[in-house]
């Protein structure tokens, strides 16, 4: 069903279960796997926006790599930049062809997080990927992880 699957991350807890879900769909569908880590927007020289980028290539791998080993799974591409988030994740999507984009939600309350009250339990940058994704957008919910809430 799913050859080109697009996964965000912002390298929480919340997102490595995500990934224990993303890695076994891309598996059983013989799927290509994307994951992108967004930098946000910065002001930096190109020599340091490379050196950030490296880091965060570094830092997906570190969070991930062992259970892509684990599963024997290399049909993955480990995508870092800097921009808007939520632009540079639809523009991968776009780019890319991807069949669909599979998320989480924000783990924080919208108040203590300081983002709009009226995006609820979603979370602002899923919010806006679920409005300007150019393909289907998978939402995992907080109730798939172990004590954040109640089932």
């Amino acid at each position: 069903m799913y050859k080109k699957i697009l996964f965000p991350t912002c390298l929480t807890e919340f997102c490595e279960h995500i990934f224990n879900y993303v890695l076994n769909l891309a598996v059983e569908n013989n799927a290509k796997l994307w994951i992108y880590y967004g930098l946000g927007r910065e002001s930096l020289t190109e020599e340091e926006l490379l050196e950030e980028i490296k880091k965060g290539e570094e830092l997906v791998k570190s969070a991930y790599g062992k259970k892509l080993e684990e599963k024997g799974f290399e049909n993955y591409m480990i995508n870092v930049s800097d921009g808007d988030v939520v632009s540079e994740i639809t523009k991968l999507a776009r780019n890319a062809h991807v069949d669909a984009i599979v998320m989480g939600t924000g783990t924080k309350p919208p108040m203590a997080a300081g983002e709009d009250i009226r995006v609820g339990p979603l979370g602002q940058v899923t919010a806006d990927v679920l409005l300007w994704s150019p393909c289907p957008v998978l939402i995992i919910p907080p109730a798939w992880v172990p004590g954040l809430t109640r089932r």
